[in-house]
């Protein structure tokens, strides 16, 4: 099999860039939230449709998987997009801004989606000279952290195992143009907890009657702290952090119960899997001491995202002899930013990308924008990763 010229893919890319940016501001002014994609989702079904891709029946509300197969048996690959929006109101003032009242693509899924499915566009055009086969994985939900969950319960990756899969994000700490890749730990595993503190209430005046929560809340937020700074290796990254708390009527008042909530974020498996019962007894400690009641939930929402360290060095590879080795960076330092695709990852060998659109964009935030060029970067990433992937399997 001759292998397929770089020249052709980019020729190709030129050709379809047009429809992609098309998609991509289509897509940008319709943003739809976490588990409520289904204009998205018609409007990705009907693109893979006209390819002629074979779309999956994954008997979900929102979401779409097409497989594009070659002429020749090679290599399973997936390519992973998601299609969430978040709850801010834009203020780009772009000619196709949101017209969803206080809903945005202020992370760059609408980006996401467009690399993805103009890379669909390049690839269905070579399928006569392909080896192998291409799942497109449109996936709801990010935001939220239960879309890879969802589609991997709902068997988006049954059948013969994926030799690669591979996602990217567009990302404002890496200079543009350029690709970020992390071999290893790359993004945090993130949880969600809420816990409510009962006591007895009373007035200001005479705490001495009461078993105050505001006062065991405290204590319980103060403890919590010490979780990161005396239980976790200190070479591993950890976060946990309160994002809320509610509690009292009146100045004078001692409340009944105090409700706070936060998030836990870990880029080690010791510390992913033990920080909950340390959790546990420290906040049952503290209620036992101050004689208050407290209950809670902590809920899992994904794990540390790890590249696999071989599909990491492959890419890094690959996307030197494409890009050159000055547009391809080496990160040392994983975020503390979760991403779900890290479930992905725990059933298949392979890697997110980091693609470099420059550090005076904010992800989520009203005044998110990308310039569109970055676009091509993205779709030529895709395409040369899967050809080497093919060539490198089948030479």
């Amino acid at each position: 099999m001759e292998p397929i010229s770089l020249a052709l893919v980019e020729q190709l890319i030129d050709q379809y860039l047009p429809q992609v940016v098309k998609l991509r501001r289509e897509i940008h002014a319709r943003p739809e939230l976490g588990l409520q994609e289904k204009e998205t989702t018609a409007l990705i079904r009907g693109v893979l449709e006209d390819l002629g891709l074979d779309i999956c029946d994954l008997n979900l509300p929102t979401g779409v998987v097409g497989d594009l197969e070659g002429r020749f048996p090679g290599p399973r690959i997936a390519l992973r997009a998601d299609i969430d929006a978040l709850p801010i109101a834009e203020k780009t003032n772009l000619p196709f801004q949101s017209i969803k009242p206080g809903v945005m693509h202020a992370c760059g899924h609408d980006g996401h989606m467009a690399i993805l499915l103009g890379t669909a566009f390049v690839l269905n055009q070579l399928q006569d000279q392909l080896a192998g086969s291409v799942k497109f994985i449109f996936q709801p939900a990010e935001e939220l952290l239960q879309g890879a969950k969802q589609m991997i319960q709902a068997k988006v990756l049954q059948g013969e195992p994926l030799d690669r899969i591979y996602a990217l994000h567009l990302w404002p700490q890496v200079p543009f143009g350029h690709i970020g890749i992390m071999p290893g730990t790359a993004m945090a595993g993130a949880d969600r907890f809420s816990v409510k503190i009962e006591g007895v209430g009373g007035h200001g005046a005479n705490p001495h009657l009461t078993k105050d929560p505001i006062v065991a809340a405290a204590h319980c937020i103060t403890m919590l702290q010490t979780i990161v700074s005396r239980e976790v290796n200190p070479a591993e990254p950890a976060v946990i952090s309160i994002g809320r708390i509610q509690g009292g009527t009146a100045y004078n008042t001692i409340g009944d119960s105090v409700t706070f909530e936060g998030t836990v974020r870990t880029t080690g498996r010791d510390a992913y899997e033990h920080i909950p019962e340390i959790f546990r007894i420290q906040l049952e400690g503290v209620a036992q001491a101050t004689g208050t009641k407290c209950t809670f939930t902590y809920e899992r929402l994904c794990p540390p995202l790890v590249n696999s360290k071989g599909a990491a060095q492959e890419a890094l590879e690959h996307s030197r002899a494409v890009f050159g080795e000055d547009r391809v960076l080496v990160l040392t330092e994983p975020t503390m930013v979760a991403e779900d695709f890290g479930l992905f990852l725990e059933q298949t060998p392979g890697c997110m990308f980091f693609l470099g659109i420059g550090d005076d964009k904010l992800l989520h935030t009203p005044t998110f924008v990308f310039d569109e060029e970055i676009l091509k970067t993205g779709i030529k990433l895709f395409v040369s990763l899967v050809l080497a992937k093919i060539q490198s399997t089948t030479r």
